[in-house]
């Protein structure tokens, strides 16, 4: 009887066709970033999202998202999606000791691709009490990592034989736990939203009560905006000057303990001098700011993403201002990553086509109206299809891989490279005229062809074909790309290896 694995690997699909499934991968992190659950607030809605377009597009029964329990022992789900049945449950949980491996591999690995459930030694342990049962066959887990430590789980399950799990669906389970993360960071921030709000209105409300007794409760305040769970700072308006700073304020920013209040003016702590000045102008115009996100950093210079909420109060008989700090550094980050993900080519880490697209209007516009040059090269590698066939689509993922390297090491940093389709790159050359585009992707050329590409199948020679365009003033991006093209198609009809202008 044929090994079903092996039958799926022998199935394993062109780059081309890896291509066109990497399109769902694009469609949901659009989708999930406009998802009106996230924005809102509702955790429980945008996790059954996910889970439901997870299902779609990895074509599997079961999607999971699990959280750590306190003490690191157990897992308890936060939502399971059939699709099946369309239903949703939550509640369920899973101890360490029904598969100690697993556990483990969930706090090495960035993704668990146990092709076969039953007998991958990650997973082997859950066969009798969670595998069998429910007749999973195969499992794509991916560890959900929040401020450097795995907080959950999100699991893909294909109920049936083993499946054979695909580069594009490791990195599509990588992104949808980042979205998971990015939720579980939002939520948090929602909480510490919340308890500034709590502190801020029992602040103000202690804060008019005492006016007149001030000074005989001054100890009392201090005591209180030490014992705050927030971090909290009070400054003086006329210089800015640190009058209090609370211990989780100095854990933050890093601030030593010999560093005394009054020793230290707010300047230091953030990036731009220009961003302080904006916030205590709206300070002193409204009184107040709320929830303002800020770059700042520490006492010793690290950068932090802080949300800043202040207010002027009267301390000690002179005006001072109050804020509240929250730490939001880690959802910076994964935001950062999304944007990312949506304009980059996952494989080769050069940008899709629709970036392309989208910077080249803004260069075309820039070079019509300030008449500068333009230019754009396409190139692809030569017997691609001969070598994905005789070595496999991972050896044609590895070359991929490495001649976007070698290009991005030759190209300037105002270049564009981009992922066009398949085993086609173009770059596009801002402000360069066709001898010099030409000069350049001929260096390429030649950089390719010196040394042969090592693989896991071996060394393996490689080369590419070219073609080079000027902009004519009257085309578009797209004709441009168009006539570089024919002059591809030129250059492999004339032997291949070699440039051709267009």
């Amino acid at each position: 009887m044929p090994d079903p694995l092996m039958t799926l690997v022998d199935d394993a699909p062109s780059s081309r066709q890896v291509e066109d499934l990497l399109q769902p991968h694009r469609r949901l992190i659009a989708r999930l970033r406009r998802s009106e659950a996230l924005s809102t607030g509702d955790v429980e809605a945008a996790l059954r999202q996910m889970t439901e377009l997870a299902s779609t597009v990895l074509r599997v029964e079961r999607v999971s998202v699990w959280r750590l329990c306190e003490g690191g022992g157990r897992i308890e789900c936060l939502d399971l999606y059939s699709r099946r049945t369309g239903s949703h449950e939550k509640g369920m949980s899973l101890g360490i000791r029904q598969g100690p491996t697993y556990f483990a591999a969930l706090d090495t690995e960035r993704c668990i691709a146990a092709h076969d459930a039953r007998t991958d030694p990650r997973t082997t342990e859950l066969f009798q009490t969670y595998l069998e049962p429910l007749g999973i066959g195969a499992m794509l887990d991916a560890p959900v990592f929040l401020h450097g430590q795995m907080v959950g789980v999100v699991c893909h399950e294909h109920v049936g034989a083993p499946r054979y799990w695909r580069l594009w669906e490791e990195l599509l389970a990588g992104t949808l736990s980042d979205f998971v993360a990015h939720v579980m960071e939002a939520e948090e921030r929602a909480v510490a939203q919340a308890e500034v709000a709590r502190y801020r209105a029992h602040l103000e409300a202690l804060v008019e009560a005492r006016t007149k007794e001030l000074r005989a409760s001054e100890q009392s305040f201090r005591d209180l905006f030490e014992a705050s769970p927030t971090a909290l700072v009070l400054s003086r308006v006329p210089d800015g000057r640190l009058v209090l700073i609370n211990s989780r304020a100095r854990q933050m920013m890093q601030l030593p303990s010999s560093v005394g209040n009054g020793e230290i003016d707010t300047a230091r702590f953030y990036e731009s001098l220009e961003d302080r000045d904006r916030i205590l102008e709206d300070v002193r115009c409204q009184g107040f700011v709320d929830g303002r996100e800020t770059r700042m950093r520490t006492f010793d210079g690290q950068p932090r993403w802080c949300q800043i909420s202040a207010r002027v109060i009267t301390y000690d008989g002179e005006m001072h201002i109050a804020a509240g700090l929250n730490d939001v550094s880690g959802l910076k980050d994964i935001e950062q990553r999304l944007r990312e993900a949506a304009m980059k080519d996952p494989l080769t880490g050069a940008f899709n086509r629709r970036h392309l697209f989208d910077v080249g209007a803004g260069e075309l516009e820039r070079a019509r109206r300030y008449d500068r040059s333009l230019a754009v090269a396409i190139f692809d590698a030569d017997h691609f299809k001969q070598k994905n066939d005789r070595h496999g689509h991972a050896v044609g993922d590895e070359i991929l891989v490495l001649l976007s390297k070698i290009a991005r090491s030759q190209l300037r940093q105002s270049d564009v490279l981009a992922r066009f389709g398949g085993e086609e790159f173009v770059v596009l050359f801002p402000e360069t005229s066709l001898d010099d585009a030409f000069s350049v992707t001929e260096r390429l050329r030649e950089r390719v062809a010196a040394a042969p590409v090592e693989t896991a199948a071996g060394p393996v020679a490689q080369t590419i074909s070219a073609g080079v365009v000027a902009w004519d003033r009257s085309e578009s991006l797209a004709q441009m790309i168009e006539r570089a093209d024919r002059a591809l198609y030129r250059a492999k009809e004339s032997g291949r290896n070699r440039t051709e202008r267009g």
